[in-house]
């Protein structure tokens, strides 16, 4: 990294204490004065290790303070954080820490905050998108700067930063947990990509340099992919078209961007876009819900995304009957199985229920107006209801699949959240289904 480019800027180093982090502390230390940076370190505490972790932030503070440079420490019940939010831990742990970055900015304590990424982050980080579907867009990899965030070790290796730490005599913690393979990335960070690089030298090199490469090409695409935006306005409805166009990868970035020109930055799915392409093909009116209150129409020339009301909302997902082979309802995906199974951190939660206890005909669902559970423990009580105690955000109620009556409103899960009272496992139950609900990846 040009670090001349940021001469007389505050930097913040986020560090963990690990190896990487406080390296990368060390090198800028031994650079502010030459490019005249105002540097800084920034701790997160997450609650999760216990006296491990609170062990983790007093080493960071005393080898902050030996090198004379100021240290901002957070501290956070992660745990708690992920159960009230309804999210992984890993996620909790993440909102929390640019939580924190972002307090710093905008406080205007610091003007960049910069991480320890390296390159076989990076590898890493392609490889687990590229194994969940993403799209080219989703596997570019991390930017060397995005915004007040700054990478500067995206092009070392581990090699040479665990080599920089002998050199120098760095001593640092190690977080055992990086070390537990129950966590999908540790896999492939333990298990795959040594494999990788042992079968082929330089493997996750080549993958950073394909993420490189395959941001140059998106970036191509996105260029040739605004000359099909137009504006439209007719009656009421004001908002950004599509123009029709045989060229998928052209035209679904097409409709990425007009989502963003209406505010959504995240939520979409692979799922959905494929909905909205598929509008070209059908009559004119033909509408698809998208995230945030957005809908898809078709239109003579084009598709027309625009805000709606959140009474014309309409369904871009088909009930369907519950057959054991799980759902995909777009922005979630429910796997079913009848053998216990341990979630990966992507899941939001997993439920279990009688099979028995279910209604031969029950769907696949969202709500409906009317619906209503009995709530596990007792007591009946409108969804609406249900959803305002269990503190559901507002744009998410619409989207998470429900198991239910196919033409009353009960309903006996809410994937991902609770069952119903009337579909419990006992002692006497013989078959036991297991719900598996994640977010589906999004581009």
């Amino acid at each position: 990294m040009d670090w001349s480019a940021f001469r007389g800027k505050k930097v913040c180093v986020a560090i963990s204490g690990g190896v990487d982090s406080v390296v990368l502390l060390h090198t800028l230390f031994k650079l502010r004065e030459q490019f005249e940076i105002s540097l800084s370190a920034v701790h997160c505490e997450h609650g999760i290790r216990g006296e491990e972790s609170l062990a983790d932030g007093e080493f960071v503070k005393a080898f902050c303070a030996s090198l004379n440079v100021p240290c901002y420490y957070f501290s956070e019940d992660c745990p708690a954080r992920a159960a009230r939010e309804k999210v992984s831990l890993e996620t909790a742990a993440r909102n929390f820490r640019y939580a924190c970055f972002s307090a710093l900015v905008e406080r205007g304590e610091v003007d960049f905050i910069a991480t320890a990424h390296h390159l076989n982050d990076e590898a890493e980080t392609v490889l687990f998108r590229l194994a969940r579907g993403s799209a080219l867009s989703g596997v570019r990899g991390m930017d060397e700067k995005n915004g007040y965030i700054l990478r500067p070790f995206l092009h070392k290796t581990r090699a040479e930063i665990e080599r920089y730490a002998k050199e120098n005599g760095l001593a640092f913690r190690e977080d055992k947990t990086n070390f537990e393979t129950d966590a999908t990335r540790n896999k492939l960070r333990l298990n795959v990509l040594p494999t990788l690089e042992n079968a082929v030298p330089g493997a996750s090199g080549n993958i950073a340099r394909f993420a490189r490469l395959a941001a140059e090409d998106d970036a191509l695409l996105y260029t040739y992919a605004k000359e099909l935006l137009f504006t439209h306005k007719e009656g009421k409805r004001v908002g950004i078209a599509v123009a029709f166009s045989d060229k998928k990868p052209l035209f679904t970035r097409a409709c990425l961007l007009a989502l963003k020109g209406l505010g959504v930055e995240k939520d979409y799915t692979s799922a959905h876009l494929e909905s909205v392409y598929c509008l070209q093909d059908l009559e004119r009116g033909a509408r698809v819900s998208l995230p945030q209150n957005v809908c898809a129409e078709k239109l003579e020339k084009g598709v027309l995304f625009y805000k709606q009301p959140m009474e014309e909302m309409v369904e871009a997902v088909p009930e369907k009957i519950f057959d054991g082979n799980g759902f995909h309802g777009g922005r979630y995906e429910v796997k079913c199985s009848f053998v216990a199974t341990q979630a990966e951190e992507t899941a939001w939660k997993t439920l279990r229920l009688d099979r028995e206890k279910l209604p031969q005909d029950c769907v696949f669902r969202f709500r409906r107006e009317g619906d209503f559970i009995e709530r596990f423990g007792g007591g009946k009580k409108s969804l609406k209801k249900f959803f305002n105690e269990e503190k559901i955000p507002v744009d998410l109620r619409g989207e998470l699949p429900l198991i239910a009556q196919k033409d009353g409103g009960e309903v006996y899960a809410v994937c991902g959240v609770e069952i119903s009272e009337k579909v419990k496992v006992t002692a006497e139950s013989s078959r036991v289904i297991y719900l598996i609900t994640q977010e589906v990846e999004v581009l």
